[in-house]
Parts: structure tokens; sequence; C-alpha cells
């Protein structure tokens, strides 16, 4: 008998116990679907991981203002009233020499004076470099310079949206907005940047952002704030004589510092030099949330992982289980089939031929459920993309992968029957009813 031969008597034997063959076949069908979901989850996850690294930078560390509440908020007001700082900025520029960049970010908001009613929009008073450590790209003009920040100038620059919003496809650059009644002129403009739904670190859409020197935005502007409103009448007064206080330069609120520190390697170690001098700073006062996105983002694909893992060592069992019933089902059909297989070794077939035969059939049984079972993982990594909203990526790798799982797990635990189908004794096989 050939190969092909063995093939279409493994397909016979399918279809005439199609049910005992379906059910044969469900081990391998849900473990080879539960690898390929698996491997396409990971790999969705492995590339927004390097797309949100992009878009941040492997050598960036952030601190962010904290809002507080209760005693956290009276202690704070006692002895750090300003919270996160712009002297805290000037602080780390001078201690972190190394640093590539250390920008401030204060963010307010303002009216933005359009046809019809004005609209309320995000302006982000922002020190020079914010474009290259956001991974940010200059479309038309430039940005901020250190001469708008130290003269205080009146220039602004607009996020792709705000300017297609305000000028369509016409050039911006040198024309007049005004923000809350206050007039800009408009020096540059941002390049559309396109932010994944999900991400591990939060990253603000910059597409309708208004970018002006944060001098300007310190002294014309209050800056906003997500802090809770107190319980108390006292510490409601004292937050808003905060709010609305003329202050120095130095000690005046930004909503954040983003420092550039050079390398990957080099950013956990600023985070905890910036930790030290915060602390010294604001007099212990926990006020403030330094991340390194990099280290959150590894701790993510970390979990991602131990996800996977758990997930494999599921579809293992599955498909260990599948292969049981495979060899369960093959004793049988060797027992059921012996005076076949004896009338095959009295006209010529030699232990070769039966061990091929039995062993092609458990293959065509494993192979035929491994193809139902890339099909249901891609429909359910395509289901878990629509519904829960994860990006899954189906490889061609995976489903080889799957296929020759699928074919390894017939091969082996279709082995023992073959062998014991090969060595089975003619004379006996011919009396046996």
């Amino acid at each position: 008998m050939s190969v092909w031969q063995s093939i279409l008597s493994g397909l016979q034997e399918l279809l005439a116990h199609k049910l005992r063959s379906f059910l044969t076949m469900l081990g391998v069908i849900f473990g080879v679907a539960a690898v390929i979901a698996m491997v396409s989850i990971g790999e969705g996850a492995r590339r927004e991981a390097m797309e949100q690294l992009r878009l941040l930078g492997v050598d960036v560390v952030r601190v962010m203002r904290k809002p507080l509440a209760g005693a956290a908020l009276e202690k704070a007001q006692e002895k750090s009233p300003h919270g996160l700082n712009y002297g805290d900025a000037l602080a780390a520029r001078q201690i972190l020499k190394y640093a590539t960049r250390v920008v401030a970010v204060r963010q307010v908001q303002a009216e933005l004076g359009v046809e019809g009613a004005p609209v309320s929009v995000r302006v982000l008073g922002a020190s020079p470099g914010l474009p290259e450590v956001t991974r940010s790209e200059i479309a038309r003009g430039r940005f901020l310079t250190d001469e708008d920040e130290q003269k205080a100038a009146r220039v602004c620059v607009l996020g792709s949206g705000i300017r297609r919003r305000l000028f369509g496809f016409e050039d911006p650059i040198g024309k007049t907005i005004k923000l809350s009644g206050i007039p800009f002129t408009v020096v540059g403009a941002i390049a559309e940047k396109v932010i994944p739904a999900k991400t591990v670190v939060e990253i603000p859409d910059q597409n309708f952002d208004i970018y002006i020197p944060i001098t300007v935005s310190i002294r014309t502007f209050l800056m906003y704030s997500e802090q809770p409103v107190p319980s108390n009448v006292r510490a409601v007064v004292q937050t808003l004589r905060a709010m609305t206080a003329k202050q120095a330069l130095e000690v005046s609120p930004v909503s954040a510092i983003i420092i550039q520190s050079g390398s990957e390697a080099a950013a956990p170690e600023t985070a905890q030099i910036l930790d030290r001098m915060l602390k010294r700073r604001h007099r212990g006062v926990d006020d403030y949330t330094i991340e390194v996105p990099a280290e959150l983002i590894r701790q993510s694909q970390e979990t991602q992982r131990v996800f996977n893992i758990v997930m494999g060592a599921i579809a293992g069992i599955s498909l260990v289980v599948g292969g049981i019933g495979i060899m369960n089902i093959m004793l049988a059909t060797v027992t059921q089939r012996t005076r076949e297989i004896g009338i095959r070794r009295c006209v010529g077939a030699t232990r070769g031929d039966v061990l091929r035969q039995f062993l092609l059939e458990a293959l065509v049984i494993t192979v035929l459920g491994g193809l139902i079972g890339v099909a249901l993982g891609v429909g359910g990594a395509t289901a878990i993309s629509q519904y829960a909203g994860w990006t899954t990526v189906v490889s061609v790798q995976a489903i080889l992968l799957s296929l020759f799982v699928a074919s390894a797990v017939g091969v082996i635990f279709g082995l023992y029957p073959a062998v014991r189908a090969a060595y089975v004794d003619p004379i006996t096989a011919l009396r046996y009813e």
C-alpha cells in the first residue's frame, strides 16, 4: 500500500466514524486554536510595546505632579506648598549634567477664538526640546526657542488637528490666534502623531494641543489642576490662594518635567537621582510620581510573558489529552481491524507497511484536527481583537508551528498503536473474529 493509499484509508476510516473521529480530534482542535490565539496575542502585545517605546523613547524619565487630598494635602501645604515647580526643572538641569534635555511642561486651559463661540483647548507651556523628548516632528516652521522662553514671547506652535481646524490647508506660519483674548503669533506646526488606543503608559493625544513658552504660561494663565477639592474651608481657601497668587518664576507650579537621560541604561539611575533631589527639595512630601516608561513597558511584557506561559501550558495539556484520545481510538481500531491486518500480512505486506498505514491514519486525524484548530484560532484572535480591543497578529510562523505540533502529537501518540498493529501475528489475526 502506497503512502497515498494509506492516507485515503485514513480518510475513509474518519468518514466511516464521523462522530467518533470528531470527538477524537477535539483535543487537538482546542490545543492548536489555543496556541494560535496565544501566539497572536503575544505578538500583538510585542508590537504594541515596540510602538509605545518608539513614541515614548527608551531613555525618557517623566516626573508628574501628584494630586493630593486629606492629611497628605495639609502636610504638603505646610512643607511643600508649591508642589512640582519650575525650580525643580532648573535644579534637575544643574544636577543631571549628562542628560540630553530637561523639559518643563505646564498645562493650562484657554479659550480659543474661532468663528462662533470660543472653544476650550489644552495649552501646554513648554520649554524648548519638547518635540525631541516626546518624539514629535515639526511639520512647518519651528518649535519654541530659548529666546522665546527668556523674552516671554507671545508665540505659539499648533498641533496638527488644531492647525487643520483653524487654517485648513493654508500655511499658518506668521498668522495670529487668540487664547483667552490674548494674541499669539504662530511660528510652527507639529506633524500628526498617531497614538495607539491602549497604552501601558498614558500618552495624551497631542494633535489638538497648542504650545506656548512656559514663561508666558506662568505669567498669563492659571495652571490646570486635577487636585481634588478639599473637604474643609481652610484648605479650600489655601488652595485658591496658591492658585491665584503671583509667584516667583522658580516656585511656579508645573504639571510635569520630562528628562531625556541620553541612554536606556541611564534612565533608571536618573530616576533615582531625581527622587533623592525632589525628596530634599519638597521636604519629604510625596507630591510627585516618577515614571520610567521603558521600565513600565518591560514590566507589562513580563506580565504578558507569564500569561503566555499559562496559556501555553493549557494548550499543551489540551494537546496531550487529544493525543491520548487518538492513541485510545487507534488501539481500538487496531483491535477491530485485526483480521484485515492478518490478511494484508498473508498477501505480502511487511510489518513496515502495516506500521506506516496506521501511523499515517493517526497523522491524518491530527493534521485535519490541526487545520480546523488553525481556522478556530484565527477566528478567535479576530474576535478578541474586535471585542476586547487587544492587538492580535496572526503570523505564518504561528500557523506552521501549530501544524508541526499537531503532526508531532499524531506521530508520538500514533506510534504505539501502529507498532502493536505491525507485530500482530498473521495466523492469530486470521483466526480473530
